[in-house]
């Protein structure tokens, strides 16, 4: 049977535009960002390629629920704490808030600064039903600082036990994350303190820190750069 020409061009577009569809997309505007949807976001965010997440809502909306690896800079003091992104500038950064208004804003400042991956996600935490968590989550220079300067909070290192002895944080203890929902409850005495996780690359400490907010524990936070990919102060 013979097809129409005209046929087939229809049915190729028509398959193109339902393609883009179900995977997601993103544009490049004039602005240097990408604009992406809610697929491709979430796409970003569960990828093995490290994608640095911000969320630029205040305080009070991240804490009750925000995209995994969601560090959070408010919109207000975004400006102001652009620094304490240095070393992030040619890594892939997706920035949300409740609408896409804001983060826009926000990417449009970092695009400024020199930064060179920057995705600005149109679909808001308002206009779509992202999968959240709760626990903290902070930049590895943010951790270390920290650890640092909160004497009360507790280090928690989840890499395995081979990988500790050669080389931890200071004071950090070894809960190995293939035994942590076995023997989490080992930090019952902390449960009011800070406990900070880490691990090689921010996976399985963020796996952690799920395993502790879904028990109780109110004051985790995990960080998204572990030792392979930031260069913290360890001790053997």
């Amino acid at each position: 049977m013979k097809i129409n020409k005209k046929f087939k061009v229809l049915s190729v577009g028509m398959l193109l535009v339902l393609s883009l569809g179900v995977i997601g997309c993103s544009s490049k505007g004039e602005e240097g960002y990408s604009e992406i949807d809610a697929a491709k976001t979430e796409e970003l965010v569960g990828e093995n390629e490290k994608t640095l997440v911000i969320d630029v809502r205040d305080s009070e909306k991240y804490a009750a629920g925000h995209l995994a690896d969601a560090i959070n800079i408010p919109f207000d003091e975004f400006e102001a704490r652009i620094d304490e992104l240095a070393g992030y500038e040619n890594q892939n950064i997706v920035l949300i808030c409740n609408t896409g208004n804001k983060s826009g804003k926000a990417a449009k400042m970092l695009v400024d600064k020199g930064f060179k991956k920057v995705n600005n996600a149109q679909d808001g935490m308002e206009e779509h039903d992202y999968k959240t968590v709760t626990y903290n989550n902070v930049t590895g220079g943010a951790f270390e600082k920290l650890a640092s300067e909160n004497k009360n909070a507790v280090v928690v290192d989840v890499r395995d036990a081979k990988d500790y002895d050669k080389s931890h944080i200071e004071n950090s203890i070894n809960i190995p994350i293939d035994d942590f929902e076995a023997k989490f409850n080992e930090l019952d005495e902390y449960k009011d303190k800070d406990i900070l996780i880490y691990c090689s690359i921010g996976r399985r400490s963020a796996k952690a820190a799920g395993i502790l907010t879904e028990n109780g524990y109110e004051k985790a936070t995990n960080s998204v750069d572990g030792v392979k990919e930031y260069e913290f102060k360890l001790s053997k």
